[in-house]
């Protein structure tokens, strides 16, 4: 039921930002982390689409290199994401030709912790993302129907960022994102969603600190109760592959600050359900709990979509 997912959604900023010694190197950009599940590469055709996100964060604990209890303050946040999706008639490689924009708006907050709690801009602007598509129609795979999407985002840094504060919810530099997502139907009532991201960033402008390269993807197992509404086993994956660099060093920050590890890791599970209005209002409600973190927060997010054709 996800069909009216067309493209990227960026997610929160929050839980890169969980733990003290994270100061001291570059932190991850945002990305997208349990958005877009459900019938993610099923869009319901061509036209103009618009979809809404509300994704709630809360930290429970912050873990370290290890996976250990790093403590420190426990970043909280609300992300409201706003996306607007076209899909043209106009064929591309066999597919249809579409481009997206995503305006996000986040809400963070600091609790917990020992001492002076971070600061934190109290600017909403998130940094706003967009890029090209190609979106395939009803194709198969062995024999099993299958629609699916390849595109590239480029994140750009317009969100709200100033050094003096300890969290921004901007990240101050430029990312491209290529992914590719599809929705393939083992039987009529069952179906299997899946996005796979890669995030390669630049410097952080004005700075030689640069976040390694991640990869990470939203997973869903699917199943119609009846044709308008469905239920779902979904989450996601994170894991950085390249240590954060600083000048080039991807050691530097081991051999300055004896920081064994940079890269961050994280995995999500957890149910959702879907359902169609006989209006055409897509709703998607869900909530996944985190585990297996490694130098970042492992937390709680429920997240609820809104999507709507604007015209066809």
């Amino acid at each position: 039921m996800r069909r009216y997912t067309a493209v990227i959604a960026i997610a929160l900023v929050l839980s890169l930002l969980s733990q003290s010694a994270r100061a001291q190197y570059p932190k991850l950009p945002p990305t997208n982390l349990g958005l877009s599940n459900m019938q993610d590469g099923k869009p319901p055709g061509t036209g103009w689409f618009f979809q809404q996100y509300i994704q709630s964060y809360q930290t429970q604990s912050n873990r370290g290199p290890e996976g250990n209890d790093a403590g420190g303050a426990k970043i909280n946040s609300i992300l409201s994401l706003s996306q607007l999706i076209w899909i043209s008639k106009i064929k591309v490689a066999g597919g249809n030709l579409g481009f997206t924009v995503l305006v996000p708006l986040i809400s963070l907050s600091a609790t917990g912790g020992s001492g002076t709690a971070p600061s934190i801009n109290p600017s909403p602007w998130g940094d706003i993302i967009g890029g090209p598509f190609i979106q395939w129609f009803s194709r198969h795979l062995f024999g099993m129907p299958l629609d699916h999407r390849f595109e590239t985002d480029v994140v750009a840094p317009t969100g709200a960022y100033e050094q003096a504060y300890a969290i921004n919810p901007g990240s101050h530099m430029y990312s491209i994102i290529p992914h590719y997502t599809f929705t393939v139907f083992p039987t009529n009532k069952f179906s299997i969603s899946m996005r796979h991201m890669l995030t390669y960033n630049f410097d952080q402008i004005g700075t030689p600190a640069k976040p390694g390269a991640f990869y990470n993807f939203n997973y869903s197992f699917e199943y119609a109760v009846i044709s308008s509404f469905r239920v779902e086993a979904a989450g996601y994956y994170l894991t950085q592959f390249v240590q954060d660099s600083y000048n080039g060093d991807d050691h530097y920050y081991q051999q300055v600050y004896n920081i064994p590890d940079t890269r961050e890791r994280v995995f999500a599970y957890g149910p959702g359900v879907g359902y169609v209005t006989p209006t055409g209002l897509f709703i998607e409600l869900k909530g996944m709990w985190e585990t297996a973190a490694r130098n970042r927060s492992e937390g709680f997010r429920g997240t609820l979509v809104l999507a709507y054709a604007l015209k066809r």
